[in-house]
């Protein structure tokens, strides 16, 4: 049986959702309530849940997720998924800011846009996503996959400023655009321009080619997560940009060209 939890209409104030599936309480503002007062509640706990209602005003929803299955029905605001390590967690609307921050596993499938700092590290942390995948159909803001270890990045619309900066290792792709300053600072790992960049001057032209991970990518995508992108960027050729030459020097950007 999956449990339903509905946010109960009127709620003005930001709510802290961080600590709900491990104590099922809330903080809203200084005060700490217990679900029971913010949401109608229906069914047992189990692995799926699904929360509906107004979600914009509440934050941290699938915070420390390791199992089972959430679905955030609508928009959600700040911190989905963040420190997430399994599990899946499906936004069929739009997330605010920090999605996937500090994530380590499982699977954070957004169907909408979201926010800045999309699978980044957390305050002063020197690694951001360190696995899994996150799946966003729509746009998102800047600094996506900041720091990124290990995992996998996919991006349907465009992407703002600083994408894959530092990145340490792992993937993004973006179908879409790619703001100023992608890939500055990378060690390792690959950015997958679909849709356009504007490679850094601390990028190296290698070679145009034909990867032949990325059709593979491609349809892993589409068979096993039902994301769809055509199939001239399977088959098409890609300029092969390493960088960031000011570092390591070992990561690099495909830029599909044909």
């Amino acid at each position: 049986m999956t449990l339903v939890l509905t946010l109960r209409p009127g709620i003005t104030e930001r709510i802290d959702a961080s600590a709900m599936a491990t104590n099922s309480t809330c903080w809203v503002g200084r005060r700490r309530v217990s679900v029971g007062e913010l949401f109608d509640v229906k069914g047992e706990p189990g692995p799926d849940v699904r929360i509906t209602g107004d979600l914009r005003r509440v934050d941290g929803l699938g915070t420390g997720m390791s199992a089972g299955m959430l679905t955030i029905e609508g928009e959600a605001g700040r911190g989905v998924g963040h420190a997430m390590s399994g599990g899946t967690i499906d936004v069929t609307g739009s997330v605010g800011d920090g999605a996937g921050v500090a994530m380590s596993g499982g699977l954070l499938r957004i169907r909408g846009s979201a926010g800045d700092r999309l699978g980044a590290p957390l305050p002063g942390a020197s690694r951001g996503m360190t696995g899994g995948e996150i799946i966003v159909r729509g746009n998102v803001g800047s600094g996506a996959a900041t720091r990124v270890r290990r995992g996998l990045v996919i991006v349907g619309g465009n992407a703002g400023a600083n994408a894959a900066h530092a990145m340490i290792a792992g993937t993004m792709l973006v179908a879409g655009r790619l703001g100023t300053g992608a890939g500055l600072w990378s060690k390792r790992g690959s950015v997958i321009a679909l849709g356009g960049v504007e490679v850094p001057a601390t990028y190296r032209y290698a070679c145009t080619y034909r990867p032949p991970y990325v059709p593979v990518l491609l349809r892993y995508l589409q068979r096993m997560r039902g994301f769809t992108i055509d199939g001239r960027f399977a088959s098409g050729r890609y300029k092969r940009w390493t960088g960031d030459v000011a570092d390591v020097g070992k990561g690099e950007i495909l830029e599909w060209t044909t």
